[in-house]
């Protein structure tokens, strides 16, 4: 009896144990805390953009082509040099030039012989053409009277009418001649402008940006030579993706930033925003339609750039920071405390008494790290940055650093 009574003792010791450390876990789970990063509401200024990797860019670039088959000579200027409008700054050979100028000059000097000698010939046919006119009305005449014969009449004739043929001939060679002198008369013009063209100057004041040409090579009409552009023109060319281009306009704010730049970002204003967008592949392969844009500096923003020791040049990468749209004085939470709930409506948790409490909230403007807050939550109240998908609402939490 005194065994039964023992193990009756020890299975009701058992379940009062284990009771109590249910109600204890109980207890436990119900007074735990889940560690949260938590933010305070603030009130500031917030501005939407848009934010892309850039390049530097130029409106112009000139490039300097060869004018005329020829052998262009060792070009002197390198890459980074500053040439002026109307300098020289490559050179072809112009000694065939210089050889056709001064037989131009003596193909003029033997045309103008010829057309004397075709003037003194049309002068003694006109001379003849007046004796043999003269023969022939004065045997006309006599033949009346019988003094010379039908047969004199007649050759007196021929000879008069063969004149007639030769003056016309010449005077036909003649004028051939004054005509083929006035294409010739041309070929010093022709032959000058290329000798001229010998000599390529730069279109524009600028810098040497790129030289195609280093030895000496016998090139073709139209290929390049050099590419000259006017750094002080430098701006900045974005591809934006074209369903947030939508909402950048020529004279937007741009904040220009990055390595090339420093720490301190340098401002600029949308110029043009290109009315043609363009399909262009992602890092990941993605085909996207983006719009370029372009984007000029601030007034002395590139010297001060160069007071600090930075020099930028063509084609250097930057990021951009597009301001579509400003305010001031608003409500501004993290942007990572947002969350759509099941409506598709926004909300966050708010920190009430120690509780995560669901919040609605209206918001308006919005960026990568901010949100403005219309409604829902107040300047100086706790909210809740990047809940977990263990937080409901009610859950007990603490805010952890």
């Amino acid at each position: 009896m005194a065994q039964e009574s023992r193990k009756r003792w020890i299975w009701t010791s058992m379940i009062v144990v284990l009771v109590l450390a249910v109600m204890l876990a109980i207890v436990s789970k119900m007074n735990k805390k889940s560690p949260v990063r938590s933010a305070v509401t603030t009130e500031g200024v917030i501005k939407a953009y848009v934010e892309e990797r850039a390049r530097t860019s130029l409106p112009h670039i000139y490039h300097v082509t060869m004018p005329l088959q020829g052998r262009v000579l060792p070009i002197a200027v390198e890459e980074g040099d500053k040439v002026k409008t109307g300098e020289i700054v490559v050179r072809l050979e112009d000694i065939d030039w210089q050889d056709t100028t001064r037989q131009v000059q003596d193909i003029l000097v033997a045309v103008d012989n010829w057309i004397q000698a075709y003037e003194a010939q049309v002068r003694a046919n006109r001379i003849r053409l007046d004796f043999t006119k003269w023969e022939w009305e004065k045997n006309e005449i006599l033949l009346k009277s019988s003094a010379v014969s039908e047969r004199q009449e007649r050759d007196s004739k021929r000879w008069y009418l063969d004149s007639t043929v030769k003056i016309e001939e010449s005077q036909a060679m003649y004028h051939m001649s004054k005509a083929v002198q006035s294409i010739v008369e041309l070929m010093p013009a022709y032959v000058k402008r290329n000798l001229d063209r010998t000599l390529v100057e730069s279109p524009v004041s600028g810098t040497v940006l790129k030289r195609h040409v280093w030895n000496e090579k016998v090139m073709t009409p139209g290929e390049p030579l050099l590419d000259i552009g006017n750094l002080t023109e430098l701006e900045v060319t974005a591809d934006i993706l074209s369903e947030e281009a939508v909402h950048i306009q020529p004279g937007n704010r741009v904040e220009i930033f990055g390595e090339s730049i420093g720490s301190t970002p340098i401002q600029g204003s949308v110029r043009l925003v290109e009315p043609e967008a363009f399909t262009k592949m992602s890092s990941l392969g993605v085909e996207e339609q983006r719009v370029a844009v372009k984007i000029v500096f601030a007034e002395k923003a590139l010297e001060s750039l160069s007071q600090s020791g930075k020099t930028m040049g063509l084609h250097y990468r930057v990021r951009v920071r597009i301001i579509t749209d400003e305010k001031t004085s608003v409500s501004i939470v993290p942007h990572t405390s947002l969350f759509h709930g099941m409506e598709g409506n926004w909300q966050l948790y708010r920190v009430v008494a120690g509780r995560a409490q669901l919040t609605n909230v209206e918001v308006g403007l919005m960026n990568d790290h901010q949100a403005e807050i219309l409604s829902g939550v107040q300047v100086g109240e706790e909210v809740i940055v990047a809940p977990e998908s263990t937080i409901s609402d009610g859950t007990r939490v603490v805010a952890i650093q």
